[in-house]
This record gives C-alpha cells, sequence and structure tokens, in this order.
C-alpha cells in the first residue's frame, strides 16, 4: 500500500456477534455515509469486503465481511479499527458540513471567551454525538444546536453556550 495514502477511521469493531461471523461495531462516521462504503482497510495492511448491507440490531451496528464464515473468524478483528481511503469520503456540499474528525484538535470555547479544553474526539452514545473535550476537567457535550453555536474553522474554535454549572457537574 503506497505510504502517501491518507486513511480516515469510520468504525471500531467492539466483537463477534452471534455465531455466523458478523461483528458488532462502534461507528466513528455519520450511519448515512457509513452505509456507502463497500470496502474498508485495517492498518495491518489488510483489504475487508462488505457481504450484507449494515445493519442494527442487538443495540449496535452489524457487518458481515467476506471470507469470515464463523464466530471465531470475527473473533480475530475485535478491536480493529476500518479506515476508508480519505479521498472516498462523500464530498461535502454545504459550508457547514464537515467530518466528525475535522473536530479533533480545536479549542472550545465558551461565549464569554473562556477555553474549557480541545476536543480529542466526537463520541457517538446511543446515537446522539457528544464533544469529547479535554481540559482542566474532562467533559462530555452534546454536539446540538443550542449549547454549540458555531464552528470557526479560520480560529480552529468551536463555540458553545453552556447552561450555568454545567462543567461543574
Amino acid at each position: 500500500m503506497n505510504s502517501e495514502v491518507s486513511l480516515v477511521a469510520v468504525a471500531r469493531i467492539i466483537k463477534p456477534f452471534g455465531l455466523r461471523g458478523e461483528v458488532k461495531l462502534h461507528l466513528l462516521a455519520d450511519l448515512k455515509d457509513f452505509l456507502t462504503y463497500q470496502e474498508f482497510l485495517v492498518k495491518e495492511k489488510f483489504f475487508l469486503r462488505r457481504l450484507v448491507p449494515v445493519s442494527t440490531r442487538g443495540g449496535g451496528t452489524i457487518m458481515l465481511f467476506e471470507g469470515y464464515a464463523s464466530r471465531d473468524d470475527a473473533e480475530a478483528l475485535r478491536g480493529k479499527t476500518l479506515y476508508i481511503r480519505e479521498e472516498d469520503l462523500l464530498e461535502k456540499n454545504h459550508i457547514d458540513e464537515f467530518y466528525s474528525f475535522d473536530l479533533e484538535g480545536l479549542s472550545v470555547v465558551d461565549i464569554n471567551d473562556i477555553e474549557i479544553g480541545i476536543v480529542r474526539e466526537m463520541v457517538d452514545l446511543n446515537g446522539r454525538w457528544y464533544l469529547d473535550v479535554a481540559g482542566e476537567r474532562d467533559v462530555l457535550i452534546p454536539f446540538v444546536k443550542p449549547l454549540v453555536k458555531r464552528v470557526e474553522w479560520q480560529s480552529k474554535i468551536v463555540r458553545v453556550d453552556l447552561p450555568e454549572g454545567f462543567l461543574d457537574i
């Protein structure tokens, strides 16, 4: 594989699911985008090809890959991260569209210009997205309009308006 290829993590394999080689995933990408991807790379430099459509069963996202037909086969994938080539990402259509990894490393600042911390990653918890912010106190901030006012790309800031006492919890 060419070392110049940029990869983007889109999911982590949590564990085998069932007896037929399926695996349960933790998505790092939006589900509707994820559904469009057919081939994935793993850091160990091998490819996985999706066999069946992604399904959501048993409280998670489930997938089956070509060549993995049993629970033992699927066990070999436990803990692996799935990547796609950055060039294969869906094109963003609007200025306010971005991928969750675009926010990593941005400063989180409240409307009074007080820095809260740095975005470690976006976390999907039961279908709701949160900013995982590392700061004086680590905090998960729901990524919703009433709290996240805007992303200031030029200054690399996520501007938030948190209720009084939010950081004291």
